[in-house]
C-alpha cells in the first residue's frame, strides 16, 4: 500500500504536466487583438460612435473571447478558435439585437486576418458575402472593417469601420 501511495505522489505531477492543447503558431494569429480597446467610428447619422471591446483567451488558452459594448446600447460577444484540421479560424458572434453570425477564415498572403460569412441571398436577391478584416495593425491600434461583396469578393464595400486604440 505504501508503494502505491508513493508511486501516486511521484507520478501525479506528470499527469498534470501535459502540453498546451493549442500550441501551434497558427493559433496565435489573433493575439494582436487581445486586450481592452477604446473604439471610435462614424455612425450612420455622421455622429461619432464610441465603445469598448475586451478580448481575452479562455478555456485553456484555446478560445479567444470578445465582449463588445457600444455607448449606443449595442452589445455583443464572440468566441473564436483555430481548427488545425481545416487550418481555419472559426468565430461565432451573438448580440443583443438577436444577431447570430458564423465566420471562417485565416490570414491572407500578405498577413491580413480575414473572417468571412458563408454566401447568402440578400433582400435584393443578390448573392452576398460579408467579411471582417483587421488593417494597419500596431501594438497599440488598428482598424477593423466590416464589409460586404455582391460580386464574389471582387470588390468590397465598407459597412462599418472601427478604430481601435489600446487602453
Amino acid at each position: 500500500m505504501l508503494r502505491i501511495l508513493l508511486a501516486l505522489l511521484l507520478f501525479a505531477p506528470l499527469a498534470h504536466a501535459q502540453p498546451a492543447p493549442c500550441p501551434s503558431a497558427e493559433a496565435t494569429h489573433l493575439d494582436f487583438w487581445l486586450g481592452t480597446w477604446d473604439l471610435t467610428w462614424t455612425a450612420d447619422d455622421g455622429s461619432d460612435g464610441h465603445g469598448v471591446n475586451t478580448i481575452t483567451r479562455t478555456l485553456g488558452d484555446c478560445v479567444i473571447r470578445e465582449v463588445f459594448a457600444g455607448d449606443d446600447g449595442f452589445a455583443g460577444e464572440s468566441v473564436s478558435v483555430y481548427n488545425p484540421r481545416t487550418e481555419q479560424w472559426r468565430q461565432t458572434w451573438v448580440d443583443n439585437q438577436g444577431g447570430y453570425l458564423l465566420f471562417t477564415g485565416s490570414p491572407d498572403a500578405d498577413g491580413t486576418m480575414e473572417l468571412r460569412t458563408a454566401p447568402f441571398t440578400n433582400p435584393q436577391g443578390n448573392e452576398q458575402v460579408n467579411r471582417m478584416i483587421w488593417l494597419n495593425v500596431t501594438d497599440d491600434s488598428f482598424d477593423w472593417h466590416w464589409q460586404n461583396s455582391t460580386d464574389d469578393g471582387q470588390t468590397w464595400n465598407d459597412l462599418w469601420v472601427i478604430r481601435y486604440a489600446r487602453r
